[in-house]
């Protein structure tokens, strides 16, 4: 069995309606706006380790740096009623990234900022092997995700996931692909106006590929959600 505990944080600090990079609602958007802005910080937010769901020894150990990417449209009516930030084209979420093997288990952690929205968050996923890979057969895994936002009033967004991965390792190569499905659960606040809530489905669609070396490990990943979404690490480890 795999184990992935995500985590994630970043600071956040309260602003004026006039500064950059803050969730703040404008008392005219609507349910469809704020959907779709719950799935886009949904995705953005979701407790990837970017990696292959696999199972490492007692000694595995692994550290690296990632960063997520989700395409965005910030001068949409959906974006510019939700917040202010002036995203340019992606919505970046850089991390570090730092895992231990236990056994049949492997645990990680990740730290995470966010200065397009100014956002504190963290989360964790958790991989289920069902058929361990070997010279011929692949590895097919489960992975359940959980991520949550803090820290902000006017905003609560958490993710829900499911997926199932199929990887197979050729030598330093290690091509994957995963199929799910990821639930936001939101809510936002509009101070002495109106609550908006709801719990909102995206299908997940990736693919990526390992690239182990004898100390540089790579891996990039495309995702196609709400929206198309490519993530990278490059770490070091055993």
């Amino acid at each position: 069995m795999l184990l992935v505990v995500t985590l994630v944080a970043a600071p956040l600090h309260a602003q004026s309606e006039d500064d950059d990079g803050t969730i703040h609602f404008d008392p005219t958007i609507t349910d469809e706006q704020f959907e779709q802005f719950s799935l886009i910080v949904g995705q953005a937010i979701y407790a990837t380790p970017v990696e292959p769901a696999r199972a490492t020894g007692l000694l595995g150990f692994d550290v690296g740096i990632a960063a997520t990417a989700v395409e965005v449209d910030s001068d949409s009516e959906f974006w510019q009623a939700a917040t202010d930030s002036d995203v340019d084209k992606y919505l970046f979420v850089p991390r570090l990234v730092v895992s231990k093997g236990l056994g049949a288990a492997t645990i990680a952690g990740t730290y995470a900022r966010i200065p397009d929205l100014d956002l504190e968050l963290w989360g964790g996923s958790l991989d289920f092997p069902i058929i361990n890979g070997g010279i011929v057969k692949p590895t097919l895994a489960v992975r359940a995700s959980y991520s949550t936002l803090q820290g902000i009033d006017e905003y609560d967004c958490k993710t829900y996931g499911v997926e199932a991965f199929l990887s197979k390792g050729f030598g330093p190569v290690t091509p994957y692909a995963a199929v799910g499905r990821m639930r936001v659960d939101a809510e936002g606040t509009i101070p002495d106006v109106r609550t908006l809530s709801g719990e909102f489905d995206s299908n997940r669609y990736t693919v990526g590929v390992r690239l182990s070396f004898l100390l540089p490990k790579f891996v990039v990943e495309a995702t196609q959600a709400e929206e198309r979404s490519y993530s990278a690490k490059v770490s070091i480890g055993w």
